[in-house]
């Protein structure tokens, strides 16, 4: 069972907590709160300390409620997802029965009829919610997917909205780079880490010039997920109104970029060739579904509601991954 010196700390309850992000959140929340985490396949084998591991299946519900009823969180930040977009293509009814929370939602309802605790619901979606077809997106533009990973993530958003519509909120985050996990390797190559691989090797590599993105630093989200907490949490909020008004936000980074545009910023501060990194057009690759072009996000009305959050510049962050370029 987790302790903590607070006994009147917030519990949080991070589902997906294996992931790249869930280890993150995990490592940034544990301090100050009383942290528990969910797990599928991949249980964490470096065990953090203050933070209790439950299995569950997100999917089926499986060992879901149980944990909740045991642990009974005051907030639940959901990273758990399907994110690969051609692994969800390929089976949308298995995506969708993961990346809408319906099992979850139903765990909270009974935690609030059995505990009266109403627990927030913090929600990770993406910027693919989007159809990419213009610049600068904002959370009130029409959201049309143009993949099955998109409409799985809205349909999340809008079962949120008639299921649990007082206590929840999305943050439909963008391409999310940074640092090696701080508790375990994740099985799949990260983003910047590939790129300098890459180059250091003189390896010829292509990216795309065509798609762009609001990249988004992983500590960001960590930061923008700890205020959302420090003024949503139980012991922090005192009225429903305050609640309803947060909703949905758009998370980037504060800049329009390609992966070609990252490749490069990736060259210039670890001092590698660019030489090495080919142009290339997505239209001329078959991935299997289909892929936004531009969904660079607006991150206005995050800032003006946590003027305390600030988002990283791309190159910044790259300088924060390998510090020892400088």
């Amino acid at each position: 069972m987790v302790t903590s010196d607070n006994a009147n700390c917030t519990r949080v309850l991070i589902t997906g907590g294996s992931g790249y992000l869930g280890q993150f959140l995990i490592t940034a929340l544990k301090q100050h709160h009383s942290v528990a985490y969910t797990y599928h396949n991949n249980a964490l084998t470096a065990h953090p300390v203050n933070a209790e591991p439950f299995k569950v299946d997100l999917a089926t519900g499986e060992g879901l409620q149980a944990a909740v009823l045991q642990f009974k969180p005051q907030v639940v930040v959901n990273c758990a997802a399907i994110a690969q977009p051609a692994v969800c293509e390929r089976d949308y009814e298995a995506c969708r029965k993961l990346n809408v929370p319906s099992k979850l939602v139903d765990a909270l309802k009974q935690l609030q009829q059995k505990t009266e605790i109403e627990a927030l619901l913090i929600h990770i979606s993406t910027d693919q919610v989007y159809d990419g077809s213009r610049p600068w997106w904002a959370e009130a533009d029409a959201t049309q997917p143009v993949n099955a990973y998109g409409r799985s993530k809205l349909e999340a958003e809008q079962h949120l909205s008639a299921a649990y519509p007082a206590k929840h909120v999305v943050l439909r985050a963008s391409l999310i780079y940074g640092p090696e996990p701080p508790l375990q390797a994740v099985g799949r190559p990260l983003f910047v880490q590939f790129v300098e691989s890459q180059l250091a090797q003189w390896l010829d590599t292509s990216f795309f010039v065509d798609e762009l993105r609001s990249a988004v630093y992983v500590n960001d989200i960590c930061e923008v997920v700890k205020h959302i907490i420090s003024r949503l949490a139980p012991a922090s909020s005192s009225s429903s109104s305050s609640r309803q008004h947060w909703n949905v936000y758009n998370l980037g980074g504060p800049e329009r970029l390609s992966r070609h545009d990252m490749a490069l910023a990736v060259a210039q501060h670890c001092r590698h060739s660019s030489k090495a990194i080919k142009p290339a057009n997505s239209a001329g690759v078959q991935r299997g579904y289909n892929s936004p072009p531009d969904i660079s996000m607006k991150m206005d009305q995050l800032l003006a509601d946590m003027p305390t959050i600030r988002l990283t510049p791309f190159a910044e962050g790259v300088a924060a991954i390998f510090p020892s370029r400088d």
